[in-house]
């Protein structure tokens, strides 16, 4: 069976290579390639603005010298010049000279979210909310200080909310037509229209990667579900991995890639030794935050006393997510912004804390463990528990 999986990876593998070839070939088949990029980071170095963009296809920094106004989120047209471009930078991110830079006008969408905020801080956090946009390095710097990174970037936490949302709003509606077609599959046909409606959000956003990401994850837990078979199995994450891979291929060894695989592992983890109630579901919360605190502390570090706060500010998202999309609808979404930013004001002040990537190594190698053996489990909960403390006096 090891021998097939190899195998199997291998030829997936070869023939991802191929084709990420091929797309690198016709990339640099001309000197000079027109692009429609986001802005999704700039910031000034001595005398020159620097810009890291992205579309569908490629991830890339170029440089201006003339004075830039904030372009965070906006669209740009632009052309490049493929000489000097790597296949390995292609696959990551490269570096590529730039000219005839252009503003595109930005969606409706965006219009309609900026002009209920004041301040450019907020419109750009609930566009990274609901759309998937990019956060300024001040206020990502806030969210990770507080714990609560993965609250504003979309993932599968937020389309599984949706996808219950959307279960809940059209359940009675089909509850109607199910009296004159029962022989009909009320889990099957509700999926089916869940599934098309997040197709359609993941078009309204631009397809972010994170979201194709949990997208695969929720249809391969589906057809788990369907088929009666568990949906806390391990073979559900290396499927992900797999698709993932073929869609995405060297972006998944990110850092973003690990810690979203990572999260979802330590939830089949939890319920693997507890009943899926709405307690046990509450405690996961708190589960969850002391495991990915070990990771987060060894890829980054700021911390402050109100990051402990993190798993508190979860529970609360539950009711702040559809709020926040109701007053947004309404055109009155900017009503909590002073309320938002008191909260992220906190983030400003931190200190740094790491934890040793031999310690990341061993928790992790445990974590495996505990998937089998129980003791384990106890093992990583009283690991996390004292690097937290660790943390808290550190």
């Amino acid at each position: 069976m090891k021998k097939l999986f190899i195998l199997f990876f291998f030829l997936v593998f070869i023939f991802r290579i191929q084709i990420s070839f091929l797309n690198y070939i016709n990339f640099i088949n001309k000197p000079i390639k027109h692009l429609n990029v986001k802005v999704i980071n700039q910031y000034k170095k001595k005398n020159y603005y620097v810009l890291k963009l992205k579309n569908n296809e490629v991830s890339f920094y170029t440089t201006s010298r003339d004075y830039l106004k904030d372009l965070l989120n906006e669209n740009l047209s632009l052309n490049i010049l493929t000489k000097n471009i790597s296949f390995l930078g292609f696959l990551t991110k490269f570096y590529a000279i730039s000219y005839d830079l252009k503003l595109k006008n930005i969606s409706f969408l965006d219009k309609w979210i900026e002009k209920q905020h004041k301040d450019k801080k907020f419109a750009n956090l609930y566009k990274a909310l609901f759309l998937g946009e990019a956060i300024s390095h001040k206020t990502r710097l806030e969210l990770s200080t507080l714990g609560i990174s993965h609250l504003f970037a979309l993932s599968g936490f937020h389309l599984g909310f949706i996808s219950f949302i959307l279960f809940l709003i059209f359940s009675p509606i089909y509850n109607l037509f199910h009296r004159k077609f029962p022989y009909r599959n009320k889990f099957f046909d509700l999926g089916i229209l869940v599934f098309a409606l997040e197709f359609l959000y993941l078009y309204i956003t631009s397809f972010p990667p994170s979201l194709i990401r949990a997208f695969v994850m929720e249809i391969i837990l589906f057809l788990f579900a369907y088929n009666l078979q568990n949906i806390f199995s391990l073979k559900i994450l290396f499927l992900t991995i797999i698709f993932s891979f073929l869609i995405f291929f060297a972006k998944i060894f990110s850092i973003g890639f690990f810690l979203s695989i990572s999260g979802v592992f330590y939830i089949m983890l939890f319920f693997r030794y507890f009943k899926p109630d709405l307690k046990n579901t509450i405690l996961m919360n708190f589960f969850v935050f002391m495991m990915m605190f070990v990771f987060s502390h060894i890829f980054f570090g700021n911390i402050n006393i109100y990051q402990f706060l993190s798993p508190f500010a979860t529970l609360l998202f539950i009711v702040f997510y559809p709020l926040a999309f109701v007053l947004h609808l309404l055109g009155i979404g900017g009503i909590s912004d002073n309320i938002l930013g008191v909260y992220l004001h906190l983030g400003d002040n931190f200190y740094v804390y790491k934890i040793s990537l031999w310690i990341g190594i061993l928790f992790f190698g445990l974590s495996l463990v505990a998937f089998y053996k129980r003791w384990a489990f106890y093992g990583i909960n009283i690991l996390a528990f004292s690097l937290i403390l660790g943390g808290m006096f550190v």
